[in-house]
């Protein structure tokens, strides 16, 4: 590479190799002493003027424009000062405009290309851009949009084509991103400068995902059928993920822009409801005058589905966010233009079209004169009704389920911002939204009680589309998730006949999947912690859980249950109330906690009975162990001492239980392995979500049960979380084989688990029999030197507790001891003689500094062995230099937080300094 042989020179070239066998956009940090060179304008037009002469090689092109994105990304104290900073980009900015406006661009410089735009974007501080000849920044800002338009245009084609390498997707998702970088710092850049930028990259994705004549999609490639295109996309995820990042950033240009996007996307959604609602009628029509239904063509209605669905996505992202955990807001750029045009809106006349989904909102007098935000909703549940009707006039098999997930996702995401819009959050409000969506609004009740038929209803038609199913019942949590939500629904009648029919297992109800049963019943139980008079609520939970107590009860308590348990009818209760016990614990909040704890620990024996009933049927015993790991991770967190005991004695009872059948159960060879993998994953789950109470609890008191936990003093505890944890591994070690460990989610869990123990227990690690303290030390080398860069941390972490816990003891002749030396010389090597990323230099530093304080005499010697094997006195000399720097930092290095933080600035210098000179390939 052209600038690491330009950089060559010293340690910055080995440092710069060293990463960039890692990472292909690495920034540049250059010191002081490189200010020369490296500021020079005509180091800079030499590599655009090497790339115009290389660019038809498609390999050295690419070289050479990272070269440029490493100039791009150049930061530091290289710079004297902002003058030099902007003096240097401009020079850098005009270099790539000359470049980009005098070619075609090749597919092999869109990914280098999109790389130096985004380094100059992302490194250079914003007051250094704006302070850019405003006719440059101007020319580059028009230069990004053309860039994005044009690779977004290539990226659809790729698409299309299925093309394995989609370099302009890459490329276009870097620009996008850049894009967003740009637009959240939009303070501090002129006034209105994206505005027009942002209408014509949106404008451009729109186009290429709608179909002709308004867009361009598929257009460029014959001979694809509908139909073809169905199977490819079954193979992917949902659209809404996998393109979540590029669907982010558009919805942010289109908030930008919002005057033009909004307005836009509601016509164009309207439009396509209508035609919509025409094609299903004419459909019908056709397939009541002819005898052949598959003579029919879907194009049509394909067409219009595929841009309903890239319609809606556009409009949920653009409307709203999806910040996990926080109250998701109204975005400002929303709301402002909500408020900019309330005094052209008829309130009354936007309130008739959002209650008239049936109706066409043009058909309606006054329509121009409403609200888009609540429009652009409307059309929404427009689209809804319109397949609502075709489900009731026998059309299901003409729908697109995708549209139907489409719209359930909408609605989940609208809902969470925007149904009964709390004013106090805002400095502002719009009038229309507060009328159309506040508290205590008609419109705020009549929208959640047109949610919930429209629930219901899908939940009766779709029930064996499960993505959709689950979709939908994502939406009902939504609605009664937040307890202000739930007050209105639980005044719903259709509320409760549908608590109703769930408890009583009616059809069409009981045909759902699990998982989505599951979720109904998290669903019912949080509405019935709404604001209710006690009758209500008393009459509310006789409906629901006292008919699953009652059936369960009267199963299990028969007395030939034994003999019919493994009957299909009688697996089929005991599965469905499994997953309702797991929905009920996920349904879990801080004021719930108390009555949901003590209606779940009733279930708790029973279901270890079981565990002995069906000890040869793996996947009910997966459930009735997933139950205790919900309990675990929901609620453990809220119980003090009294409670936690409870738990931690019911979830011991379980693992000996576990243990004893495992030890007598057959298993078939063909699907040991798979439930051996099932079992041992969740178990480490409950175990890991038990050890989680000593680094989150909310129990400083038992408030939350209200003085309910009398009984068992603390000092009489009989049983720990120690004890359940390591009663647990000692099930778990010695079924964990190294195949099983080429299981990800396994392997991680395994070793999240006993990174946990060392940390929280080390003192229990020296009692480990030794079978098992073997097992433990060799997990841990094998995930230092065969695993992850994730799991190698894990691992790391857990050596210093082991050595200080050792440290603390001061015995010398301890297995732990011995293999906290052996440990030394792993993390050694590793350090000083093996490539790794930087994140893991904190981490093994850590360990190294705490294994050194306990054996400094061995790593002397470490030390020693290694300096005597260099033949080059140079290399020598440097190596010396360093390791004497690196033990001045700590002498003599003890247990102490201020000598391990300096221990650790030394060795980041060190490894910087010499960390290339021994990497062994």
């Amino acid at each position: 590479m052209l600038l690491l042989a330009l950089t060559g020179g010293g340690s910055l070239g080995r440092h710069y190799i060293a990463m960039f066998e890692a990472t292909q956009n690495v920034t540049l940090k250059p010191t002081e002493t490189w200010r020369e060179a490296l500021l020079d304008t005509r180091v800079m037009d030499l590599f655009f003027t090497v790339h115009r002469k290389i660019r038809e090689d498609s390999d050295m092109a690419q070289d050479s424009l990272q070269c440029l994105a490493q100039l791009a990304s150049m930061h530091g104290p290289i710079f004297p000062d902002e003058s030099a900073q902007v003096s240097y980009l401009a020079h850098l900015v005009e270099g790539l405009l000359s470049m980009i406006n005098g070619i075609e661009i090749e597919d092999s410089e869109a990914v280098g290309i999109s790389n130096i735009i985004s380094n100059l974007i992302t490194m250079f501080p914003r007051s250094t851009l704006t302070a850019l000849p405003s006719d440059l920044f101007t020319s580059f800002i028009n230069c990004l949009t053309l860039l994005t338009c044009s690779f977004g245009r290539s990226a659809a084609l790729e698409e299309v084509l299925d093309k394995d390498d989609m370099v302009y997707m890459e490329a276009y998702d870097k620009l996008l991103e850049s894009w967003l970088t740009l637009v959240q710092d939009e303070e501090h850049f002129p006034r209105g400068c994206f505005v027009q930028p942002a209408v014509q990259v949106f404008n451009s994705y729109i186009q290429c995902h709608l179909a002709a004549p308004d867009g361009t999609r598929n257009l460029s490639v014959n001979g694809i059928s509908s139909h073809e295109e169905e199977e490819i996309n079954e193979l992917q995820e949902d659209d809404r993920e996998l393109f979540s990042d590029q669907l982010s950033s558009i919805g942010m240009l289109g908030r930008v822009a919002a005057d033009h996007c909004i307005p836009l996307l509601m016509s164009l959604l309207e439009d396509r409801v209508t035609r919509l609602h025409g094609q299903l009628q004419r459909t019908q029509q056709h397939l009541m005058a002819t005898s052949d239904p598959g003579s029919m063509d879907r194009k049509v209605l394909d067409d219009l589905y595929e841009d309903i669905h890239w319609l809606i996505l556009v409009s949920g992202y653009l409307l709203a966010d999806d910040p996990q955990g926080e109250t998701p807001l109204i975005p400002s750029e929303v709301m402002e233009f909500s408020i900019k045009h309330s005094t052209e809106v008829d309130i009354n006349t936007t309130l008739q079209i959002l209650g008239s989904p049936g109706e066409k909102a043009s058909s309606i007098p006054g329509c121009n004169r409403t609200d888009s935000v609540i429009r652009l909703l409307s059309a929404v549940l427009r689209t809804s009704e319109v397949e609502s009707r075709a489900t009731r006039a026998s059309l299901t098999g003409l729908l697109s389920p995708q549209m139907g997930k489409d719209i359930m996702w909408f609605l989940r995401r609208w809902a969470k911002t925007y149904l009964l819009v709390d004013e106090k959050l805002y400095e502002q409000i719009s009038i229309p939204l507060s009328t159309a969506f506040g508290a205590d609004t008609e419109g705020a009740q009549w929208i959640v009680g047109y949610l919930l038929e429209k629930v219901i209803n899908n939940l009766s038609v779709w029930s064996s589309e499960a993505e959709l199913a689950n979709d939908t019942v994502e939406l009902l949590v939504t609605l009664v998730e937040k307890r202000e939500r739930a007050n209105v629904v639980v005044q719903c009648e259709s509320w409760w006949n549908l608590a109703k029919q769930f408890a009583s297992r009616s059809p069409p109800l009981h045909l759902l999947s699990s998982s989505v049963q599951r979720s109904l019943m998290k669903a019912l139980v949080l509405g019935g912690f709404a604001h209710m008079d006690s009758d209500a609520k008393q009459q509310y939970w006789a409906e629901v859980l006292h008919p699953l107590q009652q059936r369960f009860l009267n199963l299990i308590n028969q007395e030939n249950f034994a003999q019919i348990s493994q009957e299909e009818a009688v697996k089929k209760e005991i599965v469905a109330t499994l997953e309702a016990l797991c929905g009920i614990a996920e349904a879990t909040q801080i004021d719930n906690v108390a009555a949901l704890f003590s209606f779940l620990m009733d279930f708790l024996s029973s279901c270890i009975g079981l565990m002995e009933v069906y000890s040869n049927t793996p996947e009910t015993i997966n459930l009735i162990i997933e139950v205790f790991v919900e309990v675990a991770h929901k609620q453990i967190c809220y119980l003090g001492e009294t409670k936690s005991m409870k738990l931690y004695e019911v979830c011991l009872t379980l693992l000996q239980v576990y243990s004893k059948n495992n030890q007598s159960r057959k298993r078939n060879d063909a699907t040991a392995e798979e439930d051996q993998y099932q079992d041992l994953l969740l178990i480490m789950e409950l175990l890991t979500n038990l050890l989680s109470k000593e680094f989150i609890d909310f129990s400083d008191t038992d408030d939350v049960f209200r003085n309910q936990d009398q009984g068992t003093p603390a000092s009489s505890r009989t049983v720990s979380a120690a004890d359940v944890v390591l009663y647990g591994v000692n099930i778990v070690l010695p079924l964990m084989s190294q195949d099983l460990l080429k299981f990800p989610s396994l392997c991680n869990q395994y070793y999240k688990l006993i990174t946990f123990i060392c940390e929280i227990f080390p003192e229990k690690i020296p009692q480990l029999p030794e079978d098992l303290f073997k097992s433990l030390m060799f997990s841990l080398e094998l995930g230092m030197t065969s695993m992850s860069s994730e799991i190698n941390q894990l691992c790391l972490e857990a050596l210093s507790p082991l050595a200080e816990q050792c440290a603390k003891t001061q015995e010398k002749d301890t297995p732990l001891f011995i293999a906290t030396r052996h440990f030394l010389k792993l993390v050694f090597d590793m350090l000083i003689l093996q490539k790794h990323n930087t994140e893991m230099t904190v981490a093994a530093g850590e360990a190294l500094y705490t294994l050194v304080c306990l054996h400094q005499a061995e790593y002397s010697e470490l030390v020693e062995t290694l300096l005597s094997s260099q033949r080059d006195a140079v290399i020598y000399q440097r190596l010396a230099d360093a390791f004497n720097t690196l033990a001045a930092s700590s002498r003599p290095p003890t247990m102490d937080r201020k000598q391990k933080v300096a221990f650790l600035k030394s060795l980041e210098e060190f490894v910087a300094n010499v960390g290339g000179l021994l990497c062994m390939k």
